[in-house]
C-alpha cells in the first residue's frame, strides 16, 4: 500500500474527514526527515498547497497528535516539533535546555521506568513518546575536584 493511502486510512480510522490540507500536512510531516517545526510543516505543504495558512497547520497538527497520528516533542526553548506517530519504535528524547543537542532514548529503559511506576504506584504510565529536558555532558557542570581535607572526610565515613 502506498504512502498516500496509508496515511488515508490512518486519518479515516480516527474518524477525520480527508480533506486536500489534513492529507498533504500529514504527508509533510511523515515524510520530514526529523522532527519539524509547524512553521517547516507549513512551508514545505505550501508548494503543494499555496492557499493554506499557518493557523490551518497548527490547528492540524493538534488535531493529529490527540488522535494519535503525530508525536511532538517539546524542543524546550518554546517550540513544539513533530513527527509521525510509530507505535513500533517508542522512544523519548532528552533535550539540553541550555544548548539544545537532542538525543534519543531507548525504547527499554522507558519500559522499565513504566513499569517501576506501575509497582510502587498502581499507575499505567504511557510512555510512548515523551521529551526530559535537563543538561547535557557537555553544558553539565563538572564536579570541582574535591579538596584534600574533603577528601579525607568522605572516606572516614
Amino acid at each position: 500500500m502506498a504512502c498516500g493511502a496509508r496515511i488515508t486510512d490512518a486519518l479515516r480510522q480516527q474518524g477525520f474527514r480527508i480533506t486536500p490540507q489534513r492529507q498533504v500536512i500529514l504527508e509533510v510531516v511523515a515524510h520530514g526527515s526529523d522532527h519539524q517545526s509547524a512553521q517547516q510543516v507549513y512551508l514545505a505543504a505550501r508548494r503543494r498547497l499555496p492557499g493554506l495558512n499557518l493557523a490551518t497547520v497548527y490547528r492540524t497538527l493538534d488535531s493529529l497528535n490527540r488522535a494519535g497520528l503525530v508525536d511532538l516533542m517539546d524542543d524546550t526553548r518554546g517550540s513544539l516539533r513533530f513527527s509521525l506517530r510509530d507505535p513500533e519504535h517508542p522512544h523519548a528524547h532528552l533535550v539540553c535546555r541550555e544548548c539544545g543537542a537532542t538525543l534519543e532514548m531507548r525504547a527499554t529503559w522507558l519500559a522499565r521506568l513504566a513499569q517501576d511506576i506501575l509497582r510502587r504506584t498502581g499507575f499505567e504510565a504511557d510512555l510512548g513518546h515523551q521529551t526530559f529536558s535537563g543538561l547535557c555532558e557537555e553544558c553539565a557542570p563538572r564536579p570541582s575536584a574535591p579538596r584534600p581535607t574533603q577528601a579525607r572526610r568522605r572516606q572516614e565515613v
